[in-house]
């Protein structure tokens, strides 16, 4: 039976992966992504550090390989819902994969629009289609927690987010509840912990962390200036959230809220130290602490078992993930050290 999947932020980094798996490891099945931004192919939207500046992310030789006829790709905004309506009854999905999102950094506003008034929308597209029944799986994150009461942290604990990225995530849980009670529709919701691997953007700690060392000549003593070591989180590799999210679409039970992550709680000093290793900078870079302690929670880590239950084991380790991240990044600089 060939599956059509529909993708809201196809070409961020999750999206990305979550196509290449599909189409990977479902022969027949067919995707379309759609995006606020217009079709970018070899890239991911956002930039990163090379030599020239900030350039457009490249896509790592594995995604650029899974490249397939079998994956479309439109421009069309989440707030737009007739636009979104229309594509729905054209494209007729079985299951429709809602990544697009503001980031964390980004403005209040934007936050909300996208977020929440975005969420919404889709959510009327897919009520409003006709004869559609498709599995709707919100990418929601850990950030809608907060500052946990216990860990690992368990689906059915409390949310308090500590700032408004977090709350614009579990606002948008609630909206896809509502709207997918409302029109009996299917829906699970997958709450992401922080993901890492090759491509990933410079405003998560692991990718600033390689990419900085990345820059560094090994023939030259350098200075890495960091922010707070001592916080703890749970990372996941981006190729272990694509194959997730996947999983989820083939036997997650409807209405289920599961936590994708590792289930180890990795502190910011450990990333710091593996990275200083595969760099093979230990000794040759100078850690600079910043004066400045950003808002935040202190510790979090997952409990995993309800996604272990669907059979999920992760199969990148955290240490395979940062050397393909470092990788990835010293790829951006390794013309600039020949020279």
């Amino acid at each position: 039976m060939t599956r059509r999947y529909l993708i809201t932020g196809a070409q961020g980094l999750v999206g990305r992966y979550l196509t290449a798996r599909i189409l990977d490891t479902e022969p027949e099945s067919e995707v379309l992504g759609i995006g606020r931004s217009g079709s970018v192919d070899g890239f991911f939207t956002h930039a990163i550090s090379t030599r020239g500046g900030q350039e457009r992310a490249p896509l790592p030789a594995e995604l650029l390989a899974s490249i397939s006829a079998r994956h479309r790709y439109r421009s069309v905004s989440l707030l737009d819902t007739p636009g979104l309506c229309d594509l729905l009854r054209e494209f007729r999905p079985h299951c429709v994969f809602h990544l697009a999102s503001a980031l964390h950094t980004a403005s209040q506003r934007d936050l909300l629009q996208t977020n929440v008034e975005g969420t919404a929308s889709l959510m009327n597209a897919v009520a409003d289609a006709p004869g559609l029944d498709a599995l709707v799986i919100l990418g929601s994150s850990g950030s809608v927690y907060g500052e946990p009461e216990a860990l690992p942290i368990r689906e059915s604990d409390t949310c308090h987010p500590a700032d408004m990225y977090g709350l614009t995530k579990l606002a948008a849980e609630h909206v896809v509840r509502i709207h997918a009670e409302r029109g009996g529709l299917p829906f699970v919701t997958a709450r992401i912990f922080n993901v890492v691997g090759p491509g990933q953007s410079e405003s998560h700690v692991c990718a600033r962390l390689a990419a900085q060392l990345a820059s560094v000549p090994a023939s030259r003593h350098s200075a890495l200036e960091v922010g707070a070591l001592d916080t703890t989180r749970d990372f996941i590799d981006v190729r272990d959230v694509a194959a997730a999210l996947l999983l989820l679409a083939q036997r997650g039970d409807g209405g289920n809220v599961y936590n994708l992550a590792s289930g180890r709680e990795t502190p910011i000093h450990a990333i710091l130290s593996e990275l200083l290793r595969i760099s093979g900078l230990n000794g040759q870079v100078e850690v600079v602490r910043r004066n400045d302690r950003t808002a935040g929670v202190r510790r979090h880590v997952a409990d995993v078992s309800r996604l272990q239950g669907l059979g999920f084991a992760p199969a990148y380790s955290i240490g395979e993930s940062l050397c393909d991240l470092f990788r990835y990044h010293r790829a951006q600089w390794s013309d600039a050290f020949q020279r």
